[in-house]
């Protein structure tokens, strides 16, 4: 299994683009550490300590990648008279908290900080705004 199959099947359900996969395999050299290829072994004969904070961290930013998605669409193809379609998903309030604790974990595991910054996507109500000029 390659680096970037790894960090793909993390999420299960949810189509990670290479923008995403990317970005996270080369997230470790944030702290100083050897990014990944996309294309390197998950699982190499030698798994060191080194190895295994560079994996943990690239997999913590997949999953605070997660934490800014709220619903994906699904789309329906049509060829003649057959039909194919692929249901869209939702990211709950608590798979946010999830994927903000898997993430935090995995980054306090290795002592690094923790990401605060993400918005939770609360929903405010400016409605009475409406009138107001």
């Amino acid at each position: 299994m390659t680096v970037g199959e790894y960090l793909s099947s993390l999420v299960f359900g949810l189509d990670l683009t290479d923008t995403v996969l990317e970005r996270s395999a080369k997230s470790p050299i944030e702290v100083g550490l050897q990014p990944f290829e996309l294309t390197d072994d998950a699982y190499p004969a030698e798994r060191d300590e080194d190895f295994q904070k560079r994996l943990d961290y690239a997999s913590s930013t997949v999953y605070y990648s997660v934490l800014g998605v709220f619903a994906g669409g699904g789309y329906t193809e049509q060829v003649g008279d057959v039909k194919i379609s692929k249901g869209g998903y939702t990211i709950t309030m608590a798979d946010r908290e999830r994927f903000q604790a898997l993430a935090d974990n995995l980054r306090l595991k290795h002592g690094f900080e923790v990401e605060t910054s993400h918005d939770t996507g609360g929903i405010y109500d400016l409605g009475y705004m409406r009138y107001h000029l």
